[in-house]
């Protein structure tokens, strides 16, 4: 009997600590995906204050007002026909193990995912004073290059991560 109260205050446990995932889309409904029903847009002065450069995301969803795990979405003025993903991945991949020599790397590949090709890349950076989990995707909208980009610092990222993937894997471009 103690062994089913256990199971039962673990279910219990686990559950509450779920993240319920919804429909969610971005840009203007061009992209579906599932997202953290508490996620909301970040703010434009936190969005100035986290992305200081002038080529901060076009959208930002986070889990709090500071932005500790994010979901940016930068559709950027840069031409890219679907028909260029593959060697925009070897140029982006070059660029991002130059810029990341120390990062440690899961994955680096294009794929095809609801039917849309995605450059893939998964690693951990150092940051100014913790490590960033990232898994960024990259693709075709509109003929202009999408990044969107799920970002965990990794004190979170046991919790986090698989969220992230399963965000990422979800998304699906209209």
């Amino acid at each position: 009997m103690k062994f089913f109260h256990f199971l039962f205050w673990l279910f219990l446990s686990l559950s509450a600590h779920a993240v319920e995932l919804v429909e969610t889309t971005a840009l203007g409904g061009k992209i579906f995906l599932l997202a953290p029903s508490d996620f909301q847009p970040m703010s434009k002065e936190t969005l100035e204050i986290k992305y200081p450069m002038s080529r901060r995301p076009t959208e930002v969803l986070s889990n709090t007002a500071g932005g500790i795990v994010t979901l940016a979405f930068n559709h950027t003025n840069d031409a890219l026909q679907p028909s260029q993903i593959h060697a925009a991945h070897s140029f982006i991949s070059q660029m991002m193990h130059n810029l990341y020599p120390s990062a440690e790397w899961f994955r680096d590949e294009v794929i095809v995912q609801n039917g849309n090709t995605f450059i893939v890349m998964e690693f951990v950076s150092p940051a100014i004073d913790t490590q960033i989990h990232n898994i960024i995707y990259g693709t075709s909208v509109d003929n202009r290059f999408l990044l969107i980009a799920f970002n965990s610092v990794v004190e979170q990222a046991e919790e986090w991560v698989p969220i992230g993937r399963k965000i990422m894997s979800s998304i699906t471009v209209k």
